[in-house]
């Protein structure tokens, strides 16, 4: 019993500390415009922080209210331990103090968490540059670096327990355009871009820009919040860093006897190779074309902006796309990959023409990436009833706009494949067709 009384004065002790701490708070007020938390920082779990910035120190007041109504205040340059006491003014469980100065850290010592506020006078530190430019020491290719004249000062403030000096960084908008790229439209599309540089605004870099674009620099964050944001611009920065990408079009008629269960294009294949880049910065386009592993030994190269390209040789080639700004100062790569299947020759030993439409009526060969193709059907005594070239067509069954009488024909074919392989085939075909189908050329000898 005596163990959970107990246990309930600890609790309601603890809720009355939380609700004390949580109450103790620090006011800031004066200056022109309202002063601004800048930053609220924290050391361990017994130190708190607040960074407060005031535009101009005339009527500077920080109050400062808890469950006490007797307050000591302090200040400290640059740590605790060198603190001096500070005059107050109590009213109730509020005291304030005045005549308060830029460039120290203030706090009312109370209770177990200790609470400060380091006060900067920011109309001390306001932006004085000119004269924006992008520095020489950018890479006109990734990032830019800016740079102008004069000098944006550093602002400062001292942790109180170590005495360890922190900067406040500043924050910087650098607006300019370029262009995004939408891989679905395959297509380069405007956009405006906002960087963000935090602290030293001519010590870091922001990517560089796809097109030619004005670049203006707004800050910082402090000077907003106080309306004294500057802004200056830089009327046009001509771009060099490029962006590239391969577009594929292949130019080939699939035919419903090409065997398409191997992998790879069929040779011959036409394949057209588009750049898509960020023109007009882009401007000079080198196209290589090599087997896999033989860059050093490429089969062809092209310039241009788009490319045709016939594959008559079976393997694995690379596309290799190089593109670079008019003066060669950034370039950029892109490569795709072409498999062209080795080649393949199936012949049927019968169709039946005039019965079926559309199925098994005509005799065509099953093939992939034959590059030459020949074939004749002559009948058993040697008349020619059909010649073609290409692998795609074939045969109706048909001689002078006739279907000859059903029954066994030969075919002689001679192809080559994108792989080099030589066809030479020879066999024999048979027309299935009942004898009811009375259209056949009676002239024709058998």
């Amino acid at each position: 019993m005596l163990k959970k009384e107990l246990r309930k004065i600890l609790l309601s002790l603890s809720f009355v500390f939380v609700v004390a701490v949580s109450y103790a708070q620090y006011v800031v007020t004066g200056g022109s415009g309202s002063p601004m938390k800048a930053s609220q920082s924290s050391g361990d779990s017994a130190e708190r922080l607040e960074v407060y910035l005031v535009y101009g120190m005339d009527n500077v007041t920080i109050s400062y209210t808890s469950s006490s109504s007797s307050h000591q205040w302090y200040r400290y340059k640059t740590k605790r331990l060198e603190a001096e006491k500070v005059a107050s003014t109590q009213n109730g469980t509020t005291s304030t103090i005045r005549n308060v100065e830029e460039g120290y850290g203030y706090f009312v010592e109370e209770g177990a968490v200790s609470r400060y506020v380091w006060i900067v006078d920011y109309s001390k530190y306001t932006l004085n540059i000119s004269n924006l430019h992008v520095s020489d020491n950018s890479d006109p290719c990734s990032g830019l670096v800016l740079a102008g004249t004069g000098t944006i000062q550093p602002i400062y403030y001292y942790w109180p327990n170590t005495g360890t000096r922190r900067e406040l960084p500043r924050q910087f908008d650098v607006i300019y355009n370029t262009l995004e790229y939408n891989s679905d439209k395959k297509e380069y599309t405007s956009k405006q871009e906002t960087a963000v540089i935090e602290g030293n605004l001519f010590g870091k870099s922001i990517p560089a820009p796809w097109c030619d674009t004005e670049i203006c620099v707004k800050g910082d964050y402090f000077a907003r919040h106080f309306g004294k944001e500057v802004t200056l611009c830089i009327d046009e920065y001509q771009a060099a860093a490029v962006d590239a990408h391969i577009d594929t079009l292949l130019i080939e008629q699939e035919a419903p006897n090409m065997n398409t269960t191997k992998s790879g294009y069929c040779a011959p294949a036409t394949v057209q190779f588009s750049a898509i880049a960020n023109t007009p910065t882009a401007a000079l386009f080198n196209w290589k074309i090599y087997r896999q592993g033989e860059e050093d030994n490429p089969v062809v190269r092209f310039t241009g902006e788009e490319v045709d390209y016939t594959f008559n040789q079976s393997g694995t080639f690379i596309i290799k796309l190089e593109v670079s700004d008019q003066s060669t100062t950034c370039s950029t790569e892109d490569e795709v990959q072409i498999d062209i299947s080795e080649s393949y020759l199936m012949i049927p030993n019968a169709f039946s023409p005039g019965t079926t439409p559309g199925i098994n009526d005509e005799f065509r060969v099953a093939y992939k990436s034959l590059v030459k193709f020949k074939a004749w059907i002559f009948n058993r005594w040697g008349l020619q009833m059909y010649y073609w070239t290409d692998p795609a067509q074939g045969w109706d069954g048909k001689k002078g706009g006739k279907y000859v009488q059903p029954g066994v024909y030969f075919y002689v074919i001679e192809a080559e494949g994108s792989d080099g392989i030589k066809y030479k085939e020879k066999g024999d075909i048979n027309i299935l067709r009942p004898k009811t189908i009375q259209d056949e050329n009676e002239n024709i000898q058998e």
